[in-house]
């Protein structure tokens, strides 16, 4: 708001591509082709590329130096020393892309594939704490055990920072965060006086009270690595949960993620009223490939999902360094040009066009203007950030992280001023005027939704065309900040991150080497390849003990097999997943390991394949 001066994973069902969206599928056989015949990795990302992973080329849309700042993992897929394959001699199988076997061709070995093995997110929360912001942060705050619950057995890290990035009017004592992560109890900011702005606002820290009674000193966070520390323990600013079921995280005994969160994500109502979302998003995200970041440096893992969260009440307003002029000397987008400051009018005013002459409007997009208020200018011209440059950068990271797994998926979400029922298509955006003249001049543009305490919200345009572009299936990922309750909003939300992981079904028919037992009794191995070190390393069976999954002494990693398609046997843990299943899989990977996975590395398996997948997998 502007103040003066001042486990195994659930996957989508159904198997079609999205349109607009490459490779990326709400799940299915459809996809995995792809994967089937693939000899080794290397082949595997040929395979991407030649399909034309994804219609946008970030080179087209912005310049270069945008999709450079961010995260990078090493593509290549140098082939590393090689290991023997199963020990006992498995039948032959052919492969399907070589066309029939001749009577002269001898038989085919059973080819090594590539294994989705991970159930890692990086979730991104991008925070307004700005002045209207308190009593939607205490229910964003009160909704944290809703989707920590939904999150269920991943693997996750959730970073936070705030929609501050700085602007010429907005005093230095907020202390932008411009991206950095924060990690501290809200009860901290409360003491610091960041839940109240005296003679404008009275004190709203039971936006943290409310929820939180755990300060710093109740917080320590344990040290952990990072796949780029080299091994090297440090306390991190994210909160961190170990997955497949063993639920270990960097946060202190007796803890849960749900109660740290509660502490964590109440930002305080200081911050700077022109809100940066993708700005801040954007140096978020880039520095945690800065080793000089030390609050971000490390966040963003090379395999796991990426999922940015945008939390506010008002429109994106991120400038580009050389045109700040527009919020001092030059007033051409101030809604009053005679006002001694502008309001965040502006931000709607030099960011958006809206089709029709008003006061309701056919719709309203993302548009560059330069300095004299010229509409549709290029990208260089513009005086807020294109929003080129944000999917630029988010689409490489994905095309990145698809050199690995084709599936992989970078995703935008939000809460924002839009009508309750907007993500399931139960309502539109209506854009408009105000009737309200003091609305009118503060945001350029009527509210988008009102809440039950009559607060408004703005209607997103700049932040909903990012999101838009990493939509998936029909829901659109907006959900409405004027809802009375977030607690199924960020179910829901959870629910997609967790969905957009798919478990890692051996895409294969394979054989039963013990047909007496009830289950499948594979013939695999297993192993992670490193292209950095150049290693091709075995994984060790993991043990059950206690109904989890244990990593055998002296490793650091191993792998599960999972084989029960519906109760066949009494443990839990070796339960497919219903994907698997439903797909005809027979054979279900689970990786666990005590360190993190190595830059670029990747996992594949070799299996002893079914001489009668007819028989043994008839749904496939």
């Amino acid at each position: 708001m502007w103040v003066p001066g001042v486990r195994v994973v659930r996957s989508r069902v159904g198997g079609e591509p999205v349109a607009g969206r490459g490779l990326r599928y709400n799940g299915g056989m459809q996809a995995y082709p792809w994967v089937f015949w693939a000899r080794n990795l290397g082949l595997l990302t040929a395979l991407v590329a030649a399909s034309g992973c994804t219609e946008r080329d970030p080179g087209d849309e912005t310049d270069s130096d945008t999709t450079t700042d961010g995260p990078a993992t090493d593509g290549s897929m140098t082939e590393g020393p090689v290991t023997e394959g199963p020990t006992t001699d498995p039948p032959t199988t052919t492969d399907p892309t070589d066309g029939p076997m001749s009577d002269t061709e001898g038989p085919e070995p059973n080819p090594t594939v590539p294994i989705g093995s991970s159930l890692e997110a990086d979730i991104l929360f991008v925070v307004d704490n700005s002045l209207s912001m308190a009593t939607r942060q205490a229910k964003l705050a009160a909704a944290m055990p809703a989707f920590v619950e939904a999150l269920g057995g991943l693997s996750y890290r959730i970073g936070i920072t705030t929609t501050d990035n700085g602007n010429p009017r907005c005093p230095m004592d907020t202390t932008p965060e411009r991206g950095e992560l924060v990690l501290t109890s809200c009860l901290e900011r409360v003491a610091a006086g960041e839940f109240e702005v005296p003679g404008i606002l009275d004190d709203v820290s039971a936006a943290c009270t409310a929820t939180c009674s755990l300060s710093d000193a109740d917080l320590p966070i344990k040290p952990t690595a990072t796949h780029a520390s080299n091994g090297e323990l440090a306390p991190r600013k994210w909160v961190e949960v170990e997955g497949n079921g063993g639920g270990a995280s960097n946060l202190p005994e007796g803890v849960s993620p749900a109660q740290a969160l509660q502490c964590f994500m109440p930002q305080g109502v200081t911050g700077c009223g022109f809100e940066s979302h993708l700005e801040s998003m954007f140096r978020a995200i880039a520095r945690t490939a800065d080793e000089a970041s030390a609050s971000n440096f490390g966040f963003l893992r090379p395999q796991a999902s990426l999922s940015v969260v945008l939390f506010s009440d008002e429109t994106d307003c991120s400038p580009q360094p050389d045109f700040e002029e527009i919020f001092t000397t030059n007033k051409v987008f101030w809604e009053d040009p005679d006002a001694p400051a502008p309001t965040s009018a502006l931000c709607w005013n030099a960011g958006v066009r809206c089709e029709g002459a008003g006061p309701t409007y056919a719709g309203c997009s993302a548009e560059n203007h330069d300095l004299e208020g010229n509409p549709g200018v290029s990208d260089e011209k513009a005086v807020l950030r294109p929003v080129s440059h944000y999917t630029a950068f988010l689409q490489a990271i994905e095309d990145e992280k698809r050199k690995f797994d084709p599936f992989a998926e970078v995703r935008v979400m939000m809460i924002a001023g839009v009508p309750r029922g907007y993500e399931s298509h139960q309502a539109e955006i209506v854009y408009e005027d105000s009737f309200d003249p003091q609305v009118q001049n503060d945001f350029g543009i009527g509210h988008g939704c009102i809440d039950a305490e009559s607060l408004g919200a703005v209607p997103p345009v700049r932040e909903r065309e990012v999101a838009e572009a990493f939509a998936v299936g029909e829901d659109r990922d907006i959900f409405s900040i004027c809802d009375d309750d977030y607690s199924a909003t960020m179910a829901a939300i959870a629910s997609r991150i967790a969905d957009q992981l798919r478990p890692a079904c051996m895409p294969l028919c394979v054989a039963d080497v013990a047909p007496e037992s009830p289950v499948v009794d594979p013939n695999c191995e297993v192993f992670e390849v490193d292209p950095g070190a150049q290693t091709r390393v075995p994984l060790p069976k993991c043990e059950e003990v206690g109904g989890n999954w244990i990593i055998p002494a002296g490793s650091t990693m191993c792998f599960a097999e999972l084989v029960d398609q519906g109760g066949q046997t009494p443990s839990a843990i070796d339960d497919m997943s219903p994907v698997c299943v439903a797909e005809g899989f027979n054979l279900e990977f689970v990786v666990v390991r005590s360190t993190p996975v190595p830059s670029g590395a990747t996992f594949e398996a070799t299996c002893e394949v079914s001489p009668n997948p007819s028989l043994d997998c008839p749904a496939l």
